[in-house]
């Protein structure tokens, strides 16, 4: 029998979901924009306030307050189907890719709502991925005072004709508070040089913010403050279970850029839809090629131990 979920109305909760073995669910930006826009989205017609998101490879933690665990359950549900939706039908595969239930733990003091929003934020650090949690892009905590923390600062006058089109596109959907979608995102960046692509990035984020940021600061004397505070405590969290993973997330990003390199025009989402046999050579090239550990390569590729000719020491 399932363990009746902790709810106390109006309190801020630590929500937290992770992918099926703990498979890749991001490899390049367009997924997360993809999540990211649903998740927005969602949180704008839904009766939710959302403080704070971290969007990592194989999962994803909030900080959002409900008015009943039904709207905290119907928000995260509606979330994760759509995106899995999405991502089915962009690289043609079925089944399931999130775990059925969500984690979530409520937060009803200063002290626990501060642990979380710096457990949350520095997530991406604890991974290796930066030295710093507003270095990283998809805890979205650099877009609370910048509109181009990523990206050159926008002109549109002096923009493409390419991009300041894609920029209108962005803005109707924006308007109509719809999400942008895996083939809508292929058509804005076709002809946009790197340059734009980044601003596109960081424009469509800061179109689509569901952050309540003045809230989120406001458990800190400022924004400076909310960032030394992530500096010098990466924050606790032991109401919700989740797995830990003591491999460095680095190598996702490693592989990532081995794909890129190795194959051209290849968009790497697309490894997890080929033939086993062709997983089973790709892996062995992985681990001849990068540091990625074998599990971290069954999880990048979405097999099982038994679909590659070799095993390493920490397969066991």
């Amino acid at each position: 029998m399932r363990k009746r979920r902790k709810f106390y109305r109006g309190v801020v909760n630590h929500v937290y979901q992770k992918s099926i073995n703990g498979v890749n669910m991001f490899y390049e930006w367009e997924d997360y924009i993809v999540f990211y826009t649903i998740f927005s989205v969602c949180a704008k017609s839904a009766d939710v306030e959302v403080l704070e998101l971290c969007i990592m490879y194989n999962h994803f933690h909030g900080l959002i307050r409900a008015e009943s665990v039904h709207d905290l359950s119907s928000f995260m549900d509606r979330v994760t189907a759509w995106f899995v939706m999405e991502h089915n039908t962009h690289v043609g595969r079925k089944g399931k890719l999130l775990k059925k239930n969500y984690g979530s733990a409520p937060k009803w003091d200063v002290k626990a709502v501060r642990n979380a929003i710096n457990y949350i934020g520095n997530n991406p650090i604890e991974k290796k991925l930066c030295k710093r949690a507003e270095e990283y892009r998809w805890n979205f905590l650099a877009y609370a005072f910048s509109r181009n923390p990523f990206s050159e600062p926008l002109k549109k006058d002096r923009a493409s004709k390419a991009l300041r089109k894609a920029l209108k596109e962005v803005d109707y959907m924006a308007e109509m508070n719809l999400p942008i979608k895996y083939n809508m995102l292929a058509r804005l960046k076709k002809n946009l040089p790197e340059k734009e692509i980044e601003q596109l990035i960081d424009y469509i984020i800061v179109k689509y913010l569901p952050f309540d940021y003045q809230e989120l600061v406001s458990y800190y004397e400022s924004y400076d403050t909310m960032l030394t505070a992530m500096h010098s405590n990466t924050g606790s969290e032991h109401d919700i279970r989740e797995e830990w993973e003591p491999e460095s997330d680095l190598a996702y990003a490693e592989m990532i850029r081995y794909i890129r390199q190795s194959r051209p025009g290849m968009v790497v989402r697309r490894v997890t839809t080929l033939a086993e046999a062709e997983k089973a050579d790709l892996a062995m090239e992985l681990q001849r090629r990068t540091s990625a550990t074998y599990r971290q390569i069954c999880r990048f590729l979405h097999i099982t131990p038994k679909s590659s000719a070799r095993k390493t020491s920490d397969a066991q």
